[in-house]
């Protein structure tokens, strides 16, 4: 009767994760959006204050480049999740289809390796980092450098999200 009505436990299971997914990617892209709106702001403060007003801000160069680090990194991770990252596709469309099946393949391990050590030497930059503090803003350089980690994590989720969805997707299509 339940599975009737409302489907299989695992399909609700699928549907219940596959809203998580949608939370985390528009949070982190709402995040990101925030945070280029925050750097564009910070950056006409900079130069109207420097000079229009003769009176350059002290904190606002260290502020810009705190959200430009963490723009960048979240873009990173943005850029994985829509499946928009880094890629030769001149070159890469010239190989034969065997080689393009192994370099989609391999692409995303070395993108996983790559993400692992950001966690990993981001943490360890954190902890290098800790105790320092920008003058100008009385901010510990931990804003800073977790960026790195937080974004690693990130880029994880979404390669894993991203090879579950094509092991599905093979799966259902027989292969």
């Amino acid at each position: 009767m339940f599975r009737e009505a409302y489907g299989s436990p695992f399909s609700h299971h699928l549907a219940r994760e596959w809203r998580l997914k949608r939370i985390l990617a528009n949070l982190v892209e709402g995040v990101c959006m925030v945070l280029v709106v925050a750097l564009a702001v910070v950056v006409f403060l900079q130069v109207f204050n420097r000079f229009v007003l003769k009176a350059p801000l002290a904190w606002s160069e260290d502020l810009a480049m705190l959200l430009f680090q963490w723009v960048a990194f979240l873009g990173a991770a943005v850029g994985v999740k829509r499946v928009r990252h880094f890629g030769i596709e001149l070159v890469v469309k010239r190989m034969s289809a065997k080689t393009r099946h192994w370099i989609e393949i391999l692409i995303p391990w070395i993108m996983g390796c790559v993400a692992v050590t950001m966690v990993t030497e981001g943490y360890k930059l954190l902890l290098f980092n800790k105790n320092r503090i920008y003058s100008s803003m009385d901010l510990s350089y931990i804003w800073t450098y977790s960026a790195i980690p937080v974004s690693g994590v990130l880029i994880i989720i979404f390669l894993i999200q991203q090879e579950v969805g094509r092991l599905r997707d093979r799966k259902a299509g027989g292969e």
